[in-house]
């Protein structure tokens, strides 16, 4: 009878424990956010990332009723960012404003201090922009299977320029090599602008960057648009085939940004700001500025959001190990 009785007590310890940690999630929940809500941005400002986390900051911060601030802290492709964040108190105050790199570090550095998947939290997947490959007007060729042919005839003579090593140019632009079986050659610039305004000038030949950054320069006749990843045309480019039309099936590649907080964030704080993230992307000023950008709004679960990110980890290890990148 004693034992049954301790069994007992036992047992109504771990319930109320329970119940005390169930209480005290909810109400981590309820009571956020407390204070103004930072979201590090992991490039300078005035690029894309930049451009996009600005545009839903105001209507997120509207949402959860406290101000969302955006901090950049650019470097060493996105790491400083993520490992500012990852050292972070896990209640929802600091966030990580996610890009490809994500996807690609792990592979690109021997030594990573963290780790996306374990040490990082998905929220949601905000937008994504499929990759637009451009060429200088003046250029030889204007199709996707002329630029392949002569690739080919001239083995390493083409070459090709990028935000910088590791950026999502350059990934997508080993991805085409990879898959096309061709040899080119990348030059990294500190930055997309850099490198499309030598391809406008000529000292390039080819340039893989997004729709969003590339479609003016295309409009306006300064630059060539060759084919654009995913599977449907782009509205801002009707006229502009995607790879699998122009002759290169099964290619696609863009950038991607999205919400993450530091492992062990209450997960009524997730989806509290999984909810009002979805709410600021819904705001006609947001859809109007994702049209104008050339953006897929994104959504879905934190889930969906993590399989996600672990798609593309896999992805990008088989192209960097095929290519034989290494960053430091």
């Amino acid at each position: 009878m004693r034992f049954d009785l301790l069994a007992v007590r036992r047992h109504a310890r771990l319930l109320l424990a329970l119940a005390a940690l169930i209480l005290s999630t909810q109400a981590a929940g309820q009571d956020y956010p407390s204070k103004p809500v930072r979201l590090v941005v992991a490039f300078a400002p005035g690029g894309a990332a930049d451009i996009v986390a600005r545009t839903v900051a105001p209507k997120l911060g509207e949402a959860l009723g406290q101000n969302v601030i955006v901090e950049n802290k650019p470097g060493a492709n996105g790491n400083i960012a993520a490992e500012f964040v990852v050292a972070s108190a896990p209640d929802g105050h600091t966030l990580l404003w996610g890009f490809p790199g994500l996807a690609t570090n792990p592979s690109l550095y021997q030594k990573l201090s963290y780790d996306p998947q374990r040490d990082l939290a998905p929220v949601i997947l905000v937008a994504s922009t499929p990759v637009l490959l451009v060429a200088n007007p003046n250029s030889p060729f204007r199709t996707l299977k002329e630029l392949i042919a002569q690739a080919k005839e001239k083995p390493g003579a083409l070459n090709f320029g990028s935000a910088g090593n590791g950026a999502s140019g350059h990934m997508a632009g080993e991805l085409f090599k990879s898959m096309a079986n061709v040899q080119m050659q990348h030059v990294p610039y500190r930055g997309a602008v850099l490198a499309l305004n030598d391809l406008v000038t000529g000292q390039l030949q080819v340039v893989f960057d997004s729709v969003a950054g590339a479609a003016q320069l295309v409009q306006s006749g300064k630059l060539r648009a060759i084919a654009v990843a995913g599977t449907k045309r782009s509205e801002m480019l009707p006229d502009v085939p995607t790879f699998e039309e122009a002759g290169l099936p099964g290619y696609d590649a863009g950038t991607w940004f999205g919400i993450l907080a530091p492992r062990g964030t209450p997960q009524p704080i997730v989806e509290r700001l999984r909810t009002e993230a979805l709410k600021a992307m819904a705001t006609p000023e947001v859809k109007a500025r994702f049209a104008t950008l050339a953006l897929d709004a994104g959504g879905g679960t934190p889930e969906d959001f993590g399989n996600f990110l672990k798609n593309e980890t896999g992805k990008w290890a088989g192209v960097v190990k095929s290519a034989g990148i290494r960053l430091e």
